[in-house]
């Protein structure tokens, strides 16, 4: 078996290689680079919509060298790659391979959460996506994924509730009320469910 870079972005960033821990040592800057690659995987960016992106307070030619700086610095610090560089550079973009070693939490959930497959979903949900990193762009992203983990939360208490096993059902609430404590709804589901439960 090939050895395969596993990441994840849920919480704070993760990387094993081969089954073992890799540290991702690197500029600051290079980790939003790294993930806004990895969430845009399905096409190439143009660099200068990431420098635009990672570097919007810097005049056009400065957010340019700084761009090329850290894709060189992503490259320097995930593992060497076997077959396939991780990522595919040109004049114009950038994009992380397709067809290199790699797993992504992200991409799992997305893909288990559009077939159904709920639970195992929302265990792959750790944390707000890299909860650390402040940049702008990754607000809208962390708000799409976490409506996501919040459906399928929501989803699994109902199911768990159907078939009356209570005790999963309440796992799964007081999951989604740590998730969303603004959820009024849930607040009141997880009454009911204590009720029903003897509470």
């Amino acid at each position: 078996m090939p050895a395969v870079l596993d990441i994840r972005l849920f919480g704070s960033i993760q990387l094993s290689w081969d089954g073992r821990p890799h540290r991702f040592s690197a500029p600051p800057r290079t980790l939003p680079l790294l993930a806004y690659l990895l969430l845009h995987r399905s096409a190439p960016v143009r660099r200068d919509t990431l420098a635009y992106v990672l570097w919007p307070d810097d005049d056009e030619g400065e957010a340019r060298t700084n761009l090329r700086r850290h894709i060189y610095a992503v490259a320097r610090t995930l593992p060497p790659a076997a077959d396939e560089p991780w990522l595919l550079v040109d004049a114009k973009t950038v994009r992380w391979n397709p067809a290199a070693a790699w797993q992504l939490d992200v991409a799992a959930f997305e893909q288990l959460s559009g077939s159904g497959a709920r639970a195992a979903a929302a265990e792959l949900y750790t944390g707000e996506l890299l909860a650390a990193v402040e940049d702008e762009w990754l607000l809208g992203e962390r708000e799409r994924l976490g409506n996501m983990q919040g459906a399928n939360l929501a989803a699994l208490v109902e199911h768990h509730r159907a078939r009356r096993e209570l005790d999963e059902a309440l796992r799964c609430a007081q999951r989604l009320i740590a998730h969303d404590p603004w959820r009024e709804d849930v607040l009141r589901t997880l009454i009911r469910l204590r009720h029903e439960a003897g509470d």
